[in-house]
């Protein structure tokens, strides 16, 4: 006995979109999501170098402009998959808060700032190292909050 293939109208609606086979529209979807990662990239490491430039001019002025700059960094580590660079900026947001109700240490956001810098710059082999970073800034955060 053989079976005949389901040929109907819906199985065929399904298979095209735009008269375009979905699989090629799922390939062009995939290049364009990658031409945009490489955007991002570029993106998150101006954001990076401004929020340096911040953090040497060590300006009271530009305090809330840090924690909007951080968050900024958040979101394009995210969509680029940098989670480590993503994890020190939420840090970094996190000791801000927890200043900005107290006394303000340009040290402790400085070294998230060079540890941000750091973590952008390190490759998926490193994760040991990274990790350590992590762990020293959660401590910087710890002895914030005390």
């Amino acid at each position: 006995m053989t079976t005949k293939p389901n040929h109907n109208s819906l199985k065929r609606k399904l298979a095209k979109v735009g008269k375009l086979p979905v699989e090629e529209l799922a390939g062009r979807s995939q290049l364009n999501i990658d031409l945009m990662k490489d955007e991002f990239d570029v993106v998150m490491r101006n954001q990076i170098e401004e929020l340096t430039d911040l953090l040497q001019a060590k300006d009271p002025a530009s305090i809330r402009t840090i924690y909007e700059m951080s968050s900024q960094i958040i979101s394009s580590a995210s969509f680029v998959k940098a989670d480590w660079v993503s994890r020190a900026a939420q840090s970094l947001c996190e000791v801000h808060e927890i200043m900005s109700a107290g006394k303000w240490d340009w040290e402790a956001i400085s070294v998230h700032g060079k540890t941000i810098q750091l973590l952008a710059s390190l490759d998926q082999s490193q994760a040991a190292m990274s990790q350590s970073l992590l762990e020293g800034l959660g401590a910087v955060v710890a002895a914030k909050r005390a």
